[in-house]
């Protein structure tokens, strides 16, 4: 039987579609106070934000006689046009949603106003009190879900859904630099910006070593502007997450044909696959874009896209050509010949000579190998510290040591604390962004140089795991035989009869082949001849 569905589900459903987690009511809360000419702002987040989020700045308000209508749904002083979107929000119900997920207390006065005024609501119940206060709105956000249990459960725990919001309010700030920023984490500061440039918030954010190596970038042409930083060849990435774009000062995801557009202006100079670090805010006429306009307003189309990626492929190019850049290797292409050993079991290789301090030739059966000594005593190494790391119990240190982490290594380490413990690294908090070294792996022992980068490296990365093994590449690769140490005989047999036993023999470590593989009767075809062996193995008839 078809029914209309009860008022109070209705909200449900709909404030579920704009608010599904702490960062989405930041998000809207941020939006309106850059929407409301804000050049300042103040952030608060408590328990995550499932707790308590509080976000103040000094824009233009909203009249008490119009603070009401702010919380109702589709009210908005932003749009009068589809076609021709300026704003940051524009739908109307972002904070009509958040009074239905939790108590939303508003207070806000424009600066010729005498007199402000407060209005809390949660759902239908509506409160508003006239008061004094400062120029600029305040708005609090608690209790978010707790009427809904299924989905404040649904939630991650309060370090991660703080992460989220972190990484949201850094995207906002790289965009717009200008902006005065704090941002208050529990208690803790964790973002403190003046206000600057882009290279000031790159600095803040992503560290010094980032920030140097970016190029700041400002065109014109015509309707066109692009503005931002981008990095240096050498500088680049797998992934396309350090890599943003603001469309008409609207952070969005990127449009596939403005993103190979950036690509194809540093040509040959990115090796294959790698991607730019950057920040670019690129403002266009409204009539060349077409924004969506549910909810999730990240994704844009470009509506006449070719004088737009010409543009940006010109302003990139004259960016890079003005600046002495090392050109990047290209990815080289595959010869014919010896190929990586992909097999189920690796064979007992017997130890036939060297080449160039290097390789190690060998054999098995009909088959002759070159093995990389380095890769194949890294991949040794490597799978002996996994063990040991697991195996041995962690050190006290008996003088703690002191590190310093970045915003995103101490958002790493409260999500990861439990999982660095197990792995034998115990920290603890000695004052903002200090944290104090109490426990080390044992194989760390003897190396305390070390420890600090041990620390750091296992912050990095989206994941431990991805962490933790680059960590432990790291430390495989210092001690590995390196190019030009000739073995003896006895050595490279142990080396070759070590990495027989290895779990994963064929790679080392950062995902290089340990060893390559050419048959007998491959060698044989090469010289033009069919040799013994391969003839009497494949019944063909000599000649």
């Amino acid at each position: 039987m078809i029914r209309k569905l009860p008022p109070e589900l209705v909200r449900e459903i709909a404030a579920g579609e704009v608010v599904s987690g702490p960062a989405d009511v930041v998000r809207e809360l941020l939006e309106n106070a850059l929407d409301a000419g804000a050049t300042r702002l103040y952030i608060e987040l408590w328990g995550g934000g499932l707790d308590k989020i509080v976000l103040s700045d000094n824009g233009s308000g909203i009249p008490k006689e119009e603070l009401a209508l702010a919380l109702e749904h589709h009210t908005t002083s932003k749009l009068t046009d589809l076609h021709n979107i300026r704003t940051l929000g524009f739908r109307g119900e972002g904070l009509w949603a958040i009074r239905q997920a939790a108590q939303v207390r508003l207070t806000s006065r424009p600066p010729q106003q005498l007199g402000g005024a407060t209005l809390t609501a949660f759902q239908d119940q509506v409160e508003l009190h006239e008061h004094p206060a400062p120029a600029g709105t305040r708005v609090e956000v608690s209790a978010l879900f707790n009427h809904l249990p299924a989905r404040r459960n649904a939630l991650e725990a309060p370090a991660a859904e703080a992460r989220k919001v972190v990484h949201l309010v850094s995207r906002y700030l790289l965009h717009r630099p200008e902006i005065a920023l704090r941002l208050v984490v529990d208690g803790e500061e964790k973002i403190a910006h003046a206000g600057g440039g882009f290279g000031e918030a790159a600095k803040l954010l992503w560290g010094s070593v980032v920030a140097n190596r970016l190029l700041s970038l400002k065109e014109t042409d015509g309707p066109f502007r692009l503005s931002g930083l981008l990095s240096r060849p050498e500088l680049s990435r797998p992934r396309r997450d350090r890599l943003l774009l603001a469309l008409n000062n609207r952070p969005v995801e990127w449009p596939e044909p403005l993103l190979q557009a950036v690509l194809a202006a540093y040509k040959e100079l990115l090796p294959h696959g790698q991607f730019p670090l950057g920040v670019l805010n690129l403002d266009v006429p409204a009539e060349h874009l077409l924004i969506n306009t549910s909810p999730d307003k990240s994704r844009v189309k470009l509506i006449r896209p070719e004088p737009i990626l010409g543009f940006v492929t010109q302003a990139v190019q004259a960016l890079l050509s003005a600046h002495p850049l090392a050109r990047a290797l290209p990815e080289p292409t595959p010869l014919t010949g010896p190929t990586p050993v992909q097999r189920a079991s690796f064979p007992r290789l017997r130890y036939l000579g060297s080449f160039r301090g290097l390789y190690l030739l060998a054999e098995a059966g009909d088959e002759l190998y070159v093995v990389d000594q380095h890769a194949a005593h890294e991949r040794i190494l490597y799978e002996e510290l996994s063990r040991r790391y697991l195996e041995e119990a962690p050190l006290e240190l008996p003088h703690p040591e002191l590190v310093s982490l970045s915003l995103g290594e101490e958002l790493n380490f409260a999500e990861r604390a439990q999982a660095l413990e197990q792995g034998g690294l115990c920290l603890e908090p000695f004052g903002p962004g200090k944290y104090r070294i109490r426990t080390i792996p044992a194989f760390l022992a003897g190396h305390p140089s070390l420890i600090p980068e041990v620390v750091k490296g296992s912050l990095g990365t989206p994941s431990f795991s991805e962490a933790w093994r680059n960590v432990l590449a790291r430390l495989a690769c210092l001690p590995a035989i390196k190019a030009g140490h000739s073995l003896t005989g006895a050595s490279a047999q142990a080396l070759l009869d070590a990495l027989a036993e290895c779990a994963l023999p064929w790679v080392c470590p950062h995902g290089r082949p340990t060893v390559l593989v050419m048959s007998e009767l491959e060698l044989a075809r090469r010289f033009g001849r069919r040799g013994l062996r391969a003839v009497e193995r494949f019944g063909v008839e000599k000649t």
